[in-house]
C-alpha cells in the first residue's frame, strides 16, 4: 500500500487542526468543492478557471496533487504528517473519502479524514531517506521509497499485517521529485549532532550558543544535576539578568518536565527558564508555553539548530571543529 506525506503548511498552521480534528489536507483557498469533479481533467479546467492566475507547471502541480487528495489517496493507506509545531512526526491511516469543509478555517477546505496511529514520532526514528520523502515541497506527495509502509510503521512499532503492495497508478506527485534543500540540509546536520554529541554534550552546546551570545554560562557536572544542567546570566558576575535556567533533554520532554523547569525557575529566581528537547515535545507543551511566552522558552532540535545557526559565526572554536558548517543560500520555491 502507499505511503502519503502531507504537510500542516508552511510554517505549520494547520497542524493542530489536523490533529485535533484527525483530518489531513491544504488550503486552495480559490478552489471549490471538488466533490462533483470526476475526472483529472475537469480539475484541471476548474483550477484553470477559479485560479487563472497560476502559470501552467503551478496548476498542473496542484491539479496532482488536489487529484490525489480527492481520488488516489485510498482508506487504509499510511499518511506521514511532519510537525514543524514540535519537531516530531505524525502516522495515521485514512479513514474517510474526501470532504470538502467549511468549518476548519478559510485556509483549510480539502480534506480527508484519517485515523492517526502515533503524533509525536521523533524525527530520528525514520531511516535517512525517508526523512528526504517527507521533506519534500510537496503539500502532498507519494512516498516511493522502497518498502516505505514497512519501515514507517516499524518506526512507530506498529504490525504489518499485509505484504506491501506497490500502487499501479504513476501520475500520483512524487515526495522525492522535488526535496526541500533546506530541509535535506537541516536533517543531516541533525543526524550528525544525534551522532557525535550525545548526552552532557548536548548541554554544553546550548551553552556555547549562549555564550556566543555574551552569556557567562555554568554547566552542571554529568550525573544527577537536581533538574538543572545550565546556569546562565549576564554582567560582570554572570548573576546578572537577565537570568536563565536550562533543563536539556537528548529524548522527548512532556508537561511534567515543563512544569518542573518553570518550578525551578522561580525557586532560583531566574528571569527565564529553557526547557530543551532533541527528540520534540509530548503533549501540548509548546501550548502551554505559549501561555508563559515571557517567562519560559522551549526549543526542539529545529529550534536548537536556528539558535546554531544564529550564533555559529561567534560560537567557539571546539564546537566548530565538532560541527563544521557553512552558510548556503538556495532559492525558495513557493507552494502551498
Amino acid at each position: 500500500m502507499s505511503v502519503w506525506t502531507v504537510k500542516g503548511g508552511r510554517h505549520g498552521e494547520r497542524e493542530e487542526r489536523c490533529l485535533e480534528h484527525s483530518v489531513i489536507g491544504g488550503g486552495w483557498e480559490d478552489i471549490p468543492s471538488l466533490i462533483d469533479v470526476e475526472s483529472k481533467e475537469e480539475l484541471s479546467a476548474l483550477c484553470e478557471k477559479a485560479a487563472p492566475s497560476w502559470s501552467t507547471k503551478t496548476r498542473a502541480n496542484y491539479v496532482a496533487q488536489l487529484w490525489s487528495l480527492r481520488e488516489r489517496m485510498q482508506d487504509g493507506e499510511l499518511v506521514v504528517l511532519p510537525l514543524k509545531t514540535s519537531g516530531t512526526i505524525a502516522v495515521g491511516r485514512l479513514s474517510g473519502p474526501y470532504a470538502y469543509r467549511d468549518d476548519l478555517g478559510a485556509d483549510f477546505k480539502h480534506t480527508r479524514a484519517v485515523d492517526w496511529l502515533k503524533t509525536d514520532v521523533p524525527r530520528d526514528s525514520f531511516d535517512q531517506d525517508l526523512l528526504y520523502s517527507f521533506g519534500a515541497f510537496l503539500t502532498i506527495g507519494r512516498v516511493q521509497r522502497e518498502n516505505a509502509e514497512r519501515r514507517v510503521l516499524a518506526a512507530i512499532g506498529e504490525p504489518v499485517a499485509t505484504p506491501e503492495e506497490r500502487s499501479p497508478e504513476d501520475e500520483a506527485p512524487e515526495a522525492e521529485a522535488s526535496p526541500d534543500p533546506s530541509q535535506l540540509a537541516r536533517d543531516q546536520i541533525r543526524q550528525h549532532i544525534t551522532q557525535s554529541i550525545a548526552g552532557h554534550d548536548l548541554a554544553d552546546l546550548v551553552g556555547a550558543i549562549f555564550e556566543a551570545r555574551g552569556f557567562s554560562v555554568t554547566v552542571s557536572a554529568p550525573g544527577p544535576d537536581g533538574g538543572v544542567d545550565l546556569l546562565m546570566g549576564s554582567g560582570a558576575t554572570g548573576r546578572e539578568s537577565p537570568r536563565v535556567v536550562a533543563q536539556v533533554k537528548t529524548g522527548q520532554a512532556g508537561l511534567d518536565q515543563y512544569r518542573a523547569i518553570l518550578g525551578l525557575k522561580d525557586r532560583l529566581g531566574a528571569d527565564q527558564g529553557l526547557l530543551v528537547a532533541w527528540r520534540g515535545f509530548q503533549g501540548k507543551v509548546k501550548t502551554e508555553a505559549r501561555g508563559d511566552h515571557f517567562s519560559m522558552v522551549v526549543w526542539d532540535a529545529d529550534d536548537l539548530l536556528d539558535a546554531l545557526f544564529g550564533a555559529y559565526d561567534a560560537i567557539r572554536g571546539d564546537i566548530r571543529s565538532r560541527l563544521p558548517l557553512q552558510r548556503t543560500w538556495v532559492l525558495v520555491h513557493n507552494g502551498d
